[in-house]
């Protein structure tokens, strides 16, 4: 760009989940016109996404252009497993912080982990991870009874009581509240700098994966992208994901029954979840009430555990077929409601599916990544791409909060469960699974048209919207801008952010019992 126009405003479009593998298809059959014409008329990469890909850390990864080690967000949960991430727990500036501190000002609707919103010098509407409308907190105070009036019903979550069409049709129904919000603002407020993102696009893959109901989310995406651009009308555009989506391979590796028979897990009928929560099922999961809790806890302490009886049924062939008699869901609950990890007694133990990290103790480290890097599948193949100690993967300030070692599965073909179970290897339950490699789109009268698809990192974003607005970059930035799209700027040493109280208990039950269940964290 080198500095041919002034820049003065910028639209960032989040489509998380987006992939290249569905858009180009999409796109060669007519499908996704809007983003056909962005691709063909401006610049593309493939992006690849933090480690781990997965919502809290990688937005905020992409917000900020800093790994986790240095803005301090490793997975859903906090690293002791006590509540779910928010705001307050990210502890360096995002765009908009930077943007704020500079004069300029922004717009954001529904960008994950922005609950509760920050002060600045514009508009939060808090997204995913954060409390729903109702009681999330949003910058200014007063902002989203004006939103509510100016559009309808806004809300986070999208009714997961609905199932097929109907939750189809509900995917499309909240991108449309997305859309309508983002461009109800830009049009009432002033704006540098404004992000929106649409989430359906990955919720479609973990609740309606088949191929139709997959179509009709980007086609009708297309459209409200299409109408966005229209309506901000920023000199420049992009369009960012958060990670990619594919097709998950063979088999399930159930890492805590790895450790387990490596004598490095031990267990505990009242030890703590693997995962997290699963929303809407709060009295099943927490301890308290449901059938199948106070049942499978009464069997445990008499010694029948789950695990236990799964390991019998197998011995006499009976596993696979209890397995297509019951509903996963029931299965899952009643794997969940036996043994559970006890992080005090164990030397090592993997909290969960999405934060990709093992927790152990440091005399044993050495020998559990040289033990992990030979794990084969059943079909003979490498589980992992690389094992790693975490200081080979974060690097920060906060690195030594996140996990001991971080696996990385060959080429994120495996699920890696949490669950504490019999077997160690399972067959696949999911059709798709997070890749690494997201898209980065640009449109502008003065970005440079791409000749080929080169890769970029999540930590480009940021420093590329900086360097648009012509804003200092952070000299603790992991990435830099991208030259196609933006000049680089001066660098600055910035503060890291004050962490806030956190909220009360209350509030993360809440949270919990409102999120979506994506399939994440069996």
């Amino acid at each position: 760009m080198a500095g041919e126009t002034m820049t003065d405003s910028v639209l960032l479009i989040g489509i998380d989940a987006g992939d290249f593998r569905t858009i180009d298809p999409l796109i060669e059959d007519g499908t996704m016109p809007t983003i056909a014409a962005l691709l063909e008329n401006g610049y593309h990469a493939t992006l690849e996404s933090s480690l781990p890909p997965w919502t809290p850390a990688a937005w905020t990864s992409l917000t900020s252009g800093k790994n986790p080690g240095k803005h301090g967000v490793f997975d859903f949960e906090t690293p002791d497993g006590e509540r779910l991430v928010d705001a307050r727990d990210v502890r360096t500036r995002r765009i908009w912080d930077y943007l704020s501190e500079a004069g300029r000002r922004s717009i954001v609707v529904n960008v994950p982990v922005t609950d509760p919103a920050p002060t600045i010098d514009g508009v939060v509407v808090p997204g995913f991870l954060g409390r729903e409308v109702d009681r999330a907190k949003a910058h200014p105070d007063g902002i989203l009874e004006e939103l509510r009036e100016a559009i309808g019903e806004y809300r986070v979550y999208a009714d997961d009581s609905l199932e097929g069409e109907a939750l189809c049709e509900e995917y499309v129904r909240t991108m449309r509240t997305r859309r309508d919000a983002i461009e109800y603002l830009c049009d009432s407020y002033e704006w540098e700098f404004a992000m929106v993102e649409f989430q359906a696009t990955d919720l479609v893959f973990h609740d309606l994966p088949e191929p139709r109901h997959v179509r009709h989310v980007y086609r009708e995406l297309d459209a409200f992208v299409e109408s966005v651009i229209d309506v901000a009308d920023a000199d420049v555009t992009l369009l960012a994901s958060d990670h990619g989506m594919g097709p998950t391979g063979e088999w399930d590796v159930r890492l805590n029954a790895w450790l387990k028979r490596r004598g490095y897990l031990e267990t505990a009928v009242d030890g703590r979840e693997h995962g997290w929560t699963k929303p809407g099922t709060e009295t099943d999961r927490t301890g308290g009430g449901g059938r199948t809790a106070r049942l499978t806890r009464t069997l445990s302490r008499l010694g029948l555990t789950p695990q236990r009886i799964e390991s019998g049924l197998a011995a006499v062939g009976a596993d696979t077929l209890a397995k297509r008699a019951l509903p996963e869901a029931v299965l899952e609950r009643v794997v969940a409601g036996g043994e559970k990890i006890d992080p005090e007694a164990s030397a090592a133990y993997f909290p969960s599916s999405s934060g990709l990290g093992i927790y152990c103790d440091a005399a044993i480290r050495r020998d559990l990544v040289d033990e992990l890097r030979t794990l084969t599948a059943p079909d003979g193949d490498p589980v992992f791409e690389r094992v790693e100690p975490s200081e080979q993967v974060f690097d920060g300030p906060y690195a030594t909060d996140g996990p001991d070692i971080v696996v990385v599965p060959n080429r994120f073909d495996y699920f890696l469960s949490a669950a504490v179970s019999a077997s160690v290897f399972d067959r696949s339950r999911y059709a798709f699974n997070h890749k690494r490699e997201g898209i980065l789109i640009g449109s502008g009268p003065a970005v440079e048209t791409a000749t080929t698809r080169e890769s970029r990192s999540i930590y480009d974003v940021a420093p590329t919207v900086l360097g648009l607005l012509d804003v200092p970059r952070d000299a603790a930035f992991d990435g830099e801008p991208v030259p196609e799209l933006a000049d680089g700027t001066p660098l600055k040493a910035y503060d890291d952010r004050d962490a806030d109280e956190i909220g009360s208990d209350g509030e993360r039950r809440e949270v919990r019992s409102r999120l979506e269940d994506l399939g994440y964290f069996d």
